[in-house]
């Protein structure tokens, strides 16, 4: 080098590890030039300084002292215009830039943030550190960062661009001095951590996040936050730049304060997203206790080394503990705080306490290893989030083995040496207890075989012994219902639940018993329990049980018992039998309605079909030929209960769903139902009065929308009289209403209302009613429903069924 410049031998002498292998250097790179040598050595000097280090540079954080800049007085440059930009005032300076307050001219007129490369430092370096921050902001577009407008070169080849002028001040400002309670700092800093992903995303590490770097500015009385200045922004896994940005083995990019671990390490990990991470840590710290983890003037007053060291190494206080130590110690401590802090501490005595799931969020985004921070900006958010809600946030204490591990590390000779004596005690003593610990393992394992095979027998013992004695409270219950002992009917089956709970049977008796006395709440919990002990609900015991879950709004309970009668449909061929489809027609899906229509439509064609004797006839599976209910027989839609038996009450043996010739009792099955062994014989059990089936049809055309075939069912139900046909007005009433014909939905819904009047009076009367208590609820059900549907009115239950069911109550003990 003929006339060496004291940048370039500087920075060749930075390269160097050892003080000897630079003065070597130094010597040949300057040889006889005592001042080309006096300046390198003032520079290296310069760059030792640990004081240095804290006062960075506030628009971006970039500590390099090898960019010596003019002073350049702000004066010199109001008034300037750079294109389209009148520069009107300097609002800051950074290591390399310049802002100003500029006002744009064209093609709108506007007040702007222009930034600018400062004179007399245009190196490539800053050229090419410049020229990423443009381009870094350049790529965000998010309403919490400041946005970019502008970019190009002035006559005197200094870069600039031009952006969103922000008028706020930093956010631990703003938060101390509106006096924001920590619910509403977190928001906040919800919304810094959003901006912050939407970085990462698009590929840019920020580096030197701090207050001010985040701004908060109001707009319409509600405070915005804007992050700014990505004057040290590195991309991720692309070049921001046609040039390289070069950032020396002894350079550190960022503010110490709020410098991750591998930041401040310079070591040859990359920095990735997991920095920003750790100053999101440290910024939230802030913002809870009003000063930073590690001590400003601490770290100011420490050397080069010792300052990394902190950084990497000392794990800081809680945050809870810092606040907790600046509100007892006294006002000294709020005044030192105050000086080593950017925030406002006057109210420090005054701050809420920190809850100890806050501590687990700021300690997991500060931890040292950052495999263990939060995975990105908005895991922590979202952590936050889950605070807010009272939730329980992700962030947990660290487990016993990490915390032994790293206890391993820092004392890993005297843990080596005490491991080997261990070692040694324990293989001595493993060799002679092993053989003794084989036979004693022997011995208790026989031993807990054979009381696990005692109490095994005496279990199945005691509930064969208790399954008898509910077998025969069962037969006394029926006997004193039979005999219209309420009372004494109840009590049997309470104590014959009490004996075996996990019996389904005892349940569902009960049930039926309770719901004959209109006592519904209570067999809905009866019909609830023995469901969740899988009983099977497709047996005549169940009739009923899904309009009292709907009456009693147990819709949980209804939507679990619908979904399993769908799924049986759909493994199966055979249509759902009549009860089934009236079960599910209460409040279908409304992907199921065409399937229950066509269900409905076959089993009324198999009763139309070859002949059979009711009582059993040809084959014995007591289905319908033509005639049991139409002309031929009876007349059109008659119906003679006496035809099918005597009349009995329980939702087993009689009602519109089921009346058939067998007897009442647990268990009764025709062929059609499931036979000992759980199966499915060969059809479903639809035995029903014509008119109980036309009923239903229209029912369930209804559902699917068919509103004029449902009424011509509905129709031919009323003709008759069988017990179907007092039950159709309801449903007449919600088809002509759908049909725009309101005149004849009022007939038929006045229709309904007599028809509950007398139901209602005879219920009340006596608890021993004449019509199945099925219809009973299914005619308040759909009457219900009608008046929703025609009337836009809400109708509950009678205060006289109220009454009532309160005196049954009393008369039960209930």
């Amino acid at each position: 080098m003929s006339h060496p410049n004291p940048k370039t031998v500087f920075l060749e002498a930075l390269d160097l590890e050892t003080p000897q292998q630079r003065d070597a250097y130094l010597s040949s790179a300057c040889g006889d030039d005592a001042q080309l040598r006096a300046s390198v050595e003032s520079l290296l000097a310069a760059h030792e300084r640990p004081e240095n280090l804290l006062d960075g540079v506030p628009s971006g954080g970039h500590f390099d002292p090898t960019h010596v800049a003019d002073k350049v007085t702000p004066t010199q440059h109001i008034g300037m215009t750079i294109d389209a930009y009148r520069l009107m005032e300097q609002i800051g300076e950074g290591g390399f830039g310049l802002v100003f307050v500029a006002q744009q001219q064209k093609p709108v007129k506007r007040k702007v943030a222009l930034k600018i490369i400062k004179p007399g430092t245009g190196s490539q370096e800053v050229l090419a550190r410049f020229d990423a921050e443009r381009q870094a902001v350049a790529m965000m577009d998010h309403p919490n960062i400041a946005q970019v407008f502008d970019a190009g070169v002035t006559e005197d080849a200094r870069p600039y661009f031009v952006m969103e002028l922000v008028r706020g001040e930093p956010i631990t400002v703003f938060c101390d001095r509106h006096h924001l309670s920590v619910r509403e700092r977190l928001r906040l800093f919800q919304d810094v951590c959003a901006a912050t992903h939407h970085a990462h995303q698009k590929g840019v590490v920020h580096r030197d996040l701090k207050p001010s770097n985040v701004m908060v500015t109001l707009h319409d009385d509600k405070p915005v936050v804007k992050v700014i200045d990505f004057g040290v922004a590195k991309a991720m896994g692309q070049n921001l730049t046609d040039e390289t940005i070069y950032t020396r083995f002894y350079s550190m990019i960022g503010t110490p304060l709020y410098m991750s671990p591998e930041q401040a390490a310079m070591s040859g990990l990359d920095v990735d997203t997991r920095s920003d991470i750790y100053s999101l840590g440290v910024l939230l710290y802030e913002l809870l206790t009003g000063t930073t983890p590690f001590d400003r003037k601490r770290l100011d007053s420490a050397g080069y080394d010792e300052m990394r060291r902190i950084i990497r190494d000392e794990e800081p206080p809680k945050p809870s503990t810092r606040l907790t130590t600046i509100q007892t110690v006294g006002s000294q401590t709020v005044e030192e705080v105050r000086s080593a802090s950017s925030c406002d501490l006057k109210d420090a005595g005054k701050r809420e306490s920190i809850p100890s799931d806050l501590d687990w969020i700021v300690m997991k985004a500060m931890e040292k290893d950052r495999t263990r921070r939060y995975e990105s900006a908005a895991a922590m958010s979202a952590d936050v989030r889950r605070f807010l809600s009272e939730e329980p946030i992700e962030a947990r204490p660290p487990s016993r083995s990490y915390r032994l591990r790293k206890f391993a590390g820092r004392n890993r000779v005297a843990l080596l040496t005490g491991s080997l004596v261990a070692a040694a005690l324990i293989v001595g003593s493993v060799a002679s207890l092993y053989q003794a610990s084989i036979a004693i393992s022997e011995r208790n394992e026989k031993e807990i075989a054979l009381r696990d095979a005692i109490e095994a027998r005496e279990e199945v013992e005691s509930f064969a012994e208790r399954l008898k004695t509910a077998n025969v409270l069962l037969g006394d219950a029926r006997t004193h219902e039979d005999a219209e002992q309420y009372a004494d009917a109840d009590l049997a089956y309470s104590e014959a639940v009490t004996l075996v709970p996990n019996y389904y049977l005892v349940w569902v008796q009960r049930a039926a018993l309770r719901g004959r006395l209109h006592l519904w709440e209570e067999a809905a919990d009866d019909f609830a329990a023995a469901m969740r002990l899988e009983a099977p609900i497709d047996s005549r015991e169940w009739e009923g049980a899904a309009a009292i879950f709907r009456l009693t709004r147990r819709d949980q309970d209804y939507d679990a018992m619908y979904q399993r009668f769908m799924t049986s449909a759909s493994e199966e061929t055979l249509p759902l039998s009549l009860n089934s489809i009236r079960s599910c027609l209460i409040a279908p899906a409304a992907a199921d309605t065409k399937r229950l229509a066509a269900d409905m439509e076959t089993i009324i064609k198999r009763a139309s079909g070859p002949r059979r004797d009711f009582r059993g006839g040809q084959d014995g599976r007591g289905e319908f030929g033509p005639g049991e209910f139409g002309p031929s027989e009876f007349g059109p839609g008659e119906f003679r209960p006496e035809e099918f038996g005597p009349r009995d009450r329980g939702p087993g043996d009689h009602g519109p769903g089921d009346h058939g010739p067998g007897d009442r009792g647990p268990g009764d099955r025709g062929p059609g139902d499931r036979g000992p062994g759980g199966g499915r014989g060969l059809s479903r059990q639809n035995h029903a009065p014509r008119s109980v089936m036309e009923y239903v049809a229209g029912w369930a055309n209804l559902r699917d929308g068919q509103n004029r075939k449902a009424l011509d069912y509905l129709e031919s139900a009323s003709q008759s009289r069988g017990p179907g046909g007092s039950m159709v007005y309801s449903l007449q009433a919600i088809a002509f209403h759908q049909m725009g014909d309101k005149a004849q939905a009022l007939a038929a819904l006045a229709r309904a209302d007599e028809v509950l009047e007398a139901a209602t009076v005879e219920a009340v009367q006596s608890l021993d009613m004449q019509r199945p208590w099925i219809d009973f609820v299914e005619m308040v059900l759909l009457h219900r429903e009608a008046s929703r549907v025609v009337l836009d009115k809400e109708v509950g239950i009678d205060e006289r069924i109220e009454k009532a069911v309160k005196e049954t109550r009393d008369l039960l003990a209930l």
